[in-house]
């Protein structure tokens, strides 16, 4: 009898904070601009020691000698202060990926007036059947599992009106405020697709972008580590915003071509680019202007000494600034 093999699967253990510590000393991480048992504080009341560590991919390592593969002028205190710049990144780049999610609603509404053949039905209607007619039903399903709301349970009861779980006769100004923003972007697609709004097709790629961006920053996802790998198997640039960078921001190719191959760059290139394009509201605008020279060019230079040798983080911060400068 032959027994069966068993691969064995090694589970990491949870290391104690002064292991972690340890660690991170093992890595060549210093402890110079920030003590350790300062250090163990903040990891032990402020931050994930998982999510902190994830910004040492902004730097570089040994190539050679007894340092190999350890890290090059790291401290602690710029892991946290990189934390703490993403994190107030994300919470304004949340804020400004809202606007361009109501904006884009209300763009479609003021788009659906001056269509001769829409009522604010037909086009809902005519995406239904599309997706109720499609094997996966996404949309459908997504709608109905959020049925467990009472909310929705009374907003969509009246709309399932065969009671077979195939909804019709949603107005539009309804419909998108109980889709997701990827769904959103979905139907604006089939949307501009029907009515051969040619224009606005071209800024697909870029709503897609930025959804990817939008579920980055509302789960806390970290958005500025791994800045410089790049994705050119799907990197696909939008010309408008290439044409944007270029004429308005007065930026080189050669930059060009490198920041936007990075997903993250890229999706936060976008959300700058699109926030301008659709927002037609000057106060909002003002405020958001606001918040990003404060966040810029006063918070996250506040220990730019603490970068000096990083040259990915200083070009990353280069390119911004054009934008910015341009822009905001």
């Amino acid at each position: 009898m032959v027994e069966d093999s068993v691969s064995v699967i090694t589970n990491k253990y949870m290391l104690s904070i002064a292991e972690m510590i340890n660690n991170l000393k093992s890595k060549n991480i210093k402890f110079e601009k920030m003590e350790e048992n300062e250090a163990q504080n903040y990891l032990k009341y402020n931050n994930n020691y998982y999510n902190l560590t994830a910004y040492k991919n902004d730097f570089l390592k040994y190539n050679l000698g007894n340092l190999a593969g350890k890290y090059i002028d790291l401290d602690f205190a710029y892991l946290k202060d990189l934390s703490i710049i993403d994190m107030r990144v994300r919470l304004l780049l949340f804020k400004m990926v809202i606007d361009i999610e109501h904006y884009l609603k209300l763009k479609i509404l003021n788009t659906i007036e001056n269509i001769p053949e829409e009522d604010g039905y037909r086009i809902v209607n005519m995406y239904l059947e599309y997706d109720y007619n499609n094997n996966e039903k996404r949309l459908h399903n997504s709608i109905f599992k959020k049925l467990g709301s009472e909310n929705y349970l009374k907003i969509f009861s009246k709309y399932d009106i065969d009671k077979d779980k195939r909804l019709e006769n949603i107005p539009i100004w309804e419909f998108m405020e109980i889709i997701t923003f990827g769904e959103l972007i979905s139907f604006y697609e089939y949307f501009t697709n029907e009515y051969n709004l040619y224009d606005e097709q071209k800024d697909i790629f870029i709503f897609r972008e930025i959804v990817k961006l939008r579920n980055a920053v509302a789960h806390n996802t970290s958005i500025l580590t791994e800045l410089d790998k790049r994705d050119y198997s799907s990197y696909q640039p939008s010309y408008k915003v290439i044409s944007y960078l270029k004429d308005y921001c007065n930026m080189g190719k050669k930059i060009r071509n490198k920041k936007m191959s990075n997903s993250r760059i890229r999706q936060i290139t976008y959300a700058l680019y699109m926030f301008n394009q659709i927002v037609t509201s000057d106060g909002i605008k003002e405020n958001i202007k606001e918040e990003i020279n404060d966040l810029f060019f006063r918070r996250i230079i506040k220990h730019k000494e603490y970068y000096n040798n990083n040259e990915l983080l200083k070009s990353v911060y280069m390119y911004f600034s054009k934008i910015i400068k341009a822009s905001y």
